[in-house]
């Protein structure tokens, strides 16, 4: 039986990794050394260092270096006009050449390569496997933010209408989930477990904005490591709670089109949006993560929801 005052310090715990989480994606570009993070979530380096790696899986420092080098490699396919030395620095490291020392030890080929259509032959390679059967980590997923996979989408009954909307801020209360888009990997979880926070705070109406936010490429990111966040809209008043955190979103430019379905239609909307109507918009991804907004309450057919995918002008 857990005593009282273990699970006020699990809740404490947990709200001191969100702010550290937090701090990590909002600074990433910065230099992020274990005494400012554990200055964050209020504990000493050594037990941050410990407590981190044990919430997380992974240690401070190589989470942030695999953040940093993800971001990179989206950048490098989405925002052509960047030098390699402006990628590096915008990612948080220090020189242009551990930026690629790090890149090729990561993803095996140097960054010029993977934009020069390493990125792309990456992607073919696995749709290869998948068409002989062969399944790979790689490939198993449920809503694969920016994949481009023509080959696994069925062509829409009716092309959605996209349109382009400037988004005033928001916040929202989120519980994350560190371990992959597919259903059974406890997305289900992290939604029961905020709107088991949200129904004595009188958030739960039939009007409550509910969303889900997608932070990682899985034609980039491990299977098991990308990040969704469940997500509910609040007000000013809402507090960080144990594993409840609370951030805003950021406002700007957004493409919107509505969809539905099943699992696939998750799959389909990414496709659609990052494979068909990006390239022929005039725009490209804005550097912060896609989300998706569901309308009404799931039914037999599925959901129902509009993926909101930042933008900005080539």
């Amino acid at each position: 039986m857990v005593s009282p005052s273990s699970g006020r310090t699990q809740k404490e715990y947990a709200r001191r990794i969100n702010a550290a989480l937090q701090f990590i994606d909002e600074h990433l570009g910065e230099e992020i050394p274990l005494e400012r993070l554990a200055t964050v979530a209020n504990f000493s380096p050594f037990h941050c260092h410990r407590i981190f790696s044990a919430h997380v899986g992974e240690a401070p420092a190589e989470y942030i270096r695999r953040l940093r080098l993800e971001k990179a490699a989206g950048l490098l396919v989405s925002d052509p006009c960047l030098t390699m030395t402006e990628v590096a620095l915008k990612c948080g490291f220090s020189t242009p050449a551990l930026f690629s020392r790090l890149f090729k030890a990561r993803f095996s080929m140097t960054p010029s390569d993977w934009r020069n259509g390493g990125y792309e032959m990456r992607k073919n390679r696995q749709t290869n496997r998948k068409n002989g059967n062969e399944r790979t980590a790689d490939q198993e997923y449920s809503f694969p933010p920016g994949v481009q996979n023509q080959t696994r989408r069925k062509p829409m009954k009716k092309t959605p209408v996209v349109r382009v909307d400037q988004i005033a801020p928001f916040r929202v209360a989120y519980v994350k989930h560190l371990k992959g888009y597919e259903e059974s990997s406890g997305i289900a979880e992290a939604f029961q477990t905020l709107f088991a926070w949200a129904g004595p705070r009188g958030l739960l109406s039939p009007d409550m904005r509910v969303l889900g936010m997608s932070f990682d490429n899985p034609a980039v990111t491990p299977k098991d490591k990308c990040r969704y966040y469940a997500c509910v809209a609040v007000d000013d008043r809402a507090q960080p709670e144990g594993e409840v955190g609370v951030m805003n979103v950021r406002p700007g430019k957004y493409a919107v089109a509505r969809f539905s379905g099943g699992e696939k239609a998750f799959m389909n909307a990414y496709d659609f949006m990052y494979g068909e109507w990006l390239p022929r918009s005039g725009f490209q991804p804005d550097d912060a993560p896609p989300f998706e907004s569901y309308i009404g309450e799931p039914t037999q057919k599925g959901f129902v929801f509009d993926l909101h995918i930042p933008v900005k002008p080539l």
